[in-house]
């Protein structure tokens, strides 16, 4: 008999910028989808709210978390920060660590077998601080006994909205051959694919293999499960249509409350 908790997935960040599509992304995949968030967040799940789970729990407060997870197949993290507010004492580490080691511990509580971490590689305004925090969050899931898959993902967009001119330089120059090598990994990718990817990551994660994603696998993958996709709407009309609610700036799910 299938374990049924294989494809059910936690996400936590799931109302953000890239969480929405990744949300739906897994929903398209035919998964099982418990989204972590705060009651007031709830709303910003829009057209999906229906289709999913819902589970109430602060990333920055661990007590909240418990019990949260249990009976999943895999948590994906796709929380942080790329500006830091020290008045509010949201430090890059307080955004992208605290609430990454919260969510790796609440999963191995829970017995969750698997964590899929979201993390960034350098490029052209990306913060040194936000890097720093994202590789302390890898080195703690690393060692903190659960199986893991961290994805080093590129600087994202959104097809046809306003990008900035890095943003075009780096997508024009890092197409060319051989030119564009050393831009490879900072080449920026469709929201939208990179959603396709980390589904398909959770979905295919165990108990046993450790994955460490680098941009140029993110894209591959992004692309085959697109086309998977294009060739199942073929068939039957998709659902979930409806344009992501979410915040506008990756890789957020949300701030932790103003006091």
């Amino acid at each position: 008999m299938p374990n049924r908790s294989l494809s059910r997935i936690l996400v936590a960040g799931g109302t953000g910028f890239l969480g929405f599509r990744v949300v739906r992304a897994l929903l398209d995949e035919g998964a099982e989808v418990t989204v972590l968030l705060r009651p007031e967040q709830e709303e910003k799940l829009g057209v999906l709210r229906a289709s999913v789970q819902v589970a109430h729990g602060d990333v920055w407060n661990p007590a909240s978390l418990r019990g949260r997870a249990r009976g999943h197949g895999a948590a994906i993290h796709l929380i942080g920060g790329m500006k830091q507010n020290s008045a509010r004492g949201l430090t890059f580490r307080h955004l992208n660590f605290v609430s990454a080691r919260n969510v790796a511990q609440m999963a191995v509580n829970d017995g969750v077998p698997h964590c899929v971490l979201l993390s960034a590689v350098a490029a052209p305004g990306v913060p040194s601080g936000y890097l720093e925090a994202k590789r302390e969050a890898e080195r703690y899931l690393q060692k903190c006994g659960l199986a893991w898959t961290i994805i080093h993902a590129p600087p994202l967009y959104v097809p046809n909205e306003r990008r900035s001119l890095i943003g075009l330089l780096l997508s024009l120059f890092g197409a060319l051959p051989l030119i564009g090598l050393p831009l490879t990994n900072m080449r920026p990718l469709a929201a939208e694919l990179a959603a396709r990817a980390i589904a398909r990551l959770a979905l295919s994660a165990d108990s046993f293999k450790n994955r460490l994603i680098s941009p140029a696998q993110l894209r591959q993958i992004g692309f085959a499960a697109e086309r998977r996709l294009r060739q199942a709407r073929a068939q039957s009309p998709a659902p979930h249509e409806s344009e992501p609610l979410g915040d506008d700036e990756p890789p957020f799910g949300w701030l932790p409350p103003a006091h």
